[in-house]
């Protein structure tokens, strides 16, 4: 799962933060329990019996995305519009 912001710097991390409190929440509730574990910085593994998920936040955020060219290419970025992103 990543999440983003434009810049990744407050949004997008707040937003990841909130889907894994949440998700583990929700799965260790219902599932007997979630483990949280760091892999790396700015990237959690939640596990709920037996499944795996990372959560990652977009390094740089869509502007970096669009830097490198990604925003224009259709298989990667859905509805890109150039004159409303620069």
């Amino acid at each position: 799962m990543v999440f983003h912001c434009m810049l990744s710097q407050q949004r997008g991390p707040s937003a990841a933060l909130k889907y894994v409190r949440e998700r583990v929440r929700l799965l260790g509730e219902k599932e007997g329990g979630v483990v949280v574990e760091g892999e790396k910085q700015g990237e959690d593994v939640v596990v709920g019996k037996g499944k795996k998920q990372k959560v990652v936040v977009l390094e740089g955020g869509f502007q970096a995305w669009q830097a490198l060219g990604y925003g224009e290419d259709e298989a990667l970025t859905e509805g890109y519009v150039r004159d409303i992103w620069e």
